[in-house]
């Protein structure tokens, strides 16, 4: 496991404390959840659950569009408004 000798290297080298691992651990967190918004800043639409279409039970063939999400089946994750191209 490469990942915890780093981390004992890292512990036995430079005397780090519990709170400062659980520190880098955060920040290494809120970076790691931070790209993931970059990359991937839609999530399906919490009112049709991606299905954007409902349709009418007497006439079955009708349709009508999710309100929430315009039709797209999808909406911006929370959070994902920080990047400039995510802004409306």
């Amino acid at each position: 496991m490469p990942f915890l000798s780093t981390v004992t290297l890292l512990t036995a080298t430079a005397n780090l404390t519990g709170t400062t691992l659980v520190t880098l651990a955060g920040a290494g967190l809120v970076v790691a959840w931070l790209l993931s918004l970059l990359l991937h800043p839609l999530t399906a639409c919490s009112a049709c659950k991606g299905t954007p279409r409902s349709y009418g039970v007497l006439a079955s063939r009708s349709f009508r569009l999710c309100p929430a999400c315009g039709g797209s089946g999808r909406q911006l994750r929370i959070g994902a408004r920080i990047w400039p191209q995510n802004r409306d």
